[in-house]
């Protein structure tokens, strides 16, 4: 049986201000993660028999962004001003971009946006947006669909 391997390069991230009616494509990203974690809560007793007992408790997400730095990109801009006016911003992710794939959305602000400028290299960005409340699986009917 053939892999249903993704190949990394077609992935995609958007952004929306205006919880997605309006959304723009981050250009250039070469890598990203996504992170979901969730507490895990200690809850032995006297009942435990000697072993630790624990209980899911919150969790949380952040996602990590880098790529290329564009001076004249939209959606990079909107990152940078993300983080300057600490504005909350639809995210959404897809592994792979296109129609019927599945990704994932979620309301999240920039924590931090690193520039590096090394002078054996491409200069780069990177970004981390910090979660806040549920990610959701979705499936877009295209790429930029609510």
């Amino acid at each position: 049986m053939a892999t249903q391997a993704i190949p990394g390069f077609e992935g995609s991230i958007y952004l929306s201000k205006d919880q997605g009616t309006t959304l723009e494509k981050v250009a250039a990203i070469k890598d990203s993660t996504l992170t979901i974690s969730q507490e895990e809560l200690e809850a032995s007793s006297f009942e435990s028999n000697g072993w630790m007992e624990y209980v899911p408790g919150l969790k949380e997400w952040e996602l990590e962004a880098e790529g290329i730095y564009l001076m004249t990109d939209a959606g990079q801009e909107s990152l940078y001003q993300t983080l300057v006016d600490a504005d909350t911003v639809l995210v959404r992710l897809f592994p792979k971009d296109g129609s019927g794939n599945k990704g994932y959305e979620g309301n999240a602000f920039i924590t931090s946006w690193e520039v590096n400028n090394a002078v054996d290299d491409i200069v780069t960005l990177s970004a981390t947006f910090r979660g806040t409340g549920e990610i959701q699986t979705i499936t877009a009917a295209d790429p930029a669909a609510s």
